[in-house]
């Protein structure tokens, strides 16, 4: 994971016509300093707030697949981040017999959906102004 630090808020960029880099996890930081090569005794160190985002991508953004900026693009891109499609079928289909593996399975699955849909709705609605 890389962690980078932006002097405003971020939210979403469409990276080509079948992605977007999405900047979750974000925090807000008061008193950053820009400048980490000033010296403390310079004196003119000046502190702002600065956002902090952390994701796979070197500038601290997410890419996940999806087409336009969606709810259900952005949740279905992702659950792709840690599932495929091949592991949901098999998920889904083992799902309900009765061996305890795939139940726990399930639930983690069901768990990362809806932290995805969190993270979606959360996105969407950031105010980046």
């Amino acid at each position: 994971m890389h962690k980078k630090f932006y002097l405003c808020r971020m939210s979403y960029v469409r990276y080509d016509s079948k992605h977007f880099l999405l900047f979750l996890s974000e925090q807000k930081v008061e008193n950053y300093h820009p400048d980490t090569t000033m010296s403390e005794s310079d004196g003119d160190s000046k502190t702002v707030t600065a956002y902090c985002y952390e994701g796979t991508e070197i500038d601290g953004s997410t890419k996940i697949e999806a087409e336009s900026a969606s709810y259900r693009q952005f949740v279905n891109g992702l659950v792709r981040t840690k599932y495929s499609q091949g592991d949901v079928e098999a998920i889904l289909c083992n799902h309900g017999d009765g061996n305890k593996e795939h139940e726990t399975e399930y639930q983690v699955f069901q768990e990362w959906r809806e932290q995805a849909k969190q993270m979606a709705r959360e996105l969407l609605d950031r105010d980046i102004s």
